[in-house]
């Protein structure tokens, strides 16, 4: 369980604590190592209705539209990613995570100018 307040309101998310921290510092570390150095990460977690959201948005080297269909296959690495140390293995295990935990996850992205990818997932309680 993981107790998150948002406007004074708290809530539970019962979910797997292990796996959500696994897919959250997945996607922040990929929104670090491929950001310029000293940029922000912005991360914004929305209640609504049901759901939660977890929104991870940076200003790095984004995908390439030719490559964005193909970035939760296993082992993928996007053109512009490949002179970076990676196995192109961890988005493909953070969308079945993300899966095996009733949710989805998205994201958009602009090459040069960065990416927001979105995690959302079922809330099961709600204080």
């Amino acid at each position: 369980k993981i107790n998150i307040s948002q406007n004074n309101d708290i809530f539970i998310l019962e979910q797997d604590e292990i796996i959500l921290e696994l897919i959250l510092s997945n996607l922040m570390y990929n929104a670090v190592k491929y950001s310029p150095e000293n940029s922000a990460i912005d991360l914004e977690v929305i209640k609504n209705g049901k759901n939660i959201r977890f929104i991870i948005i940076d200003k790095g080297i984004g995908i390439p539209f030719n490559d964005q269909k193909y970035i939760f296959n296993r082992y993928f690495r996007a053109e512009n990613a490949l002179n970076t140390q990676g196995t192109g293995i961890g988005l493909s295990i953070v969308k079945a995570h993300v899966e095996n935990l009733g949710g989805t996850i998205s994201f958009k992205s602009k090459e040069h100018k960065g990416s927001v990818f979105t995690l959302k997932l079922p809330i099961i309680n709600m204080l």
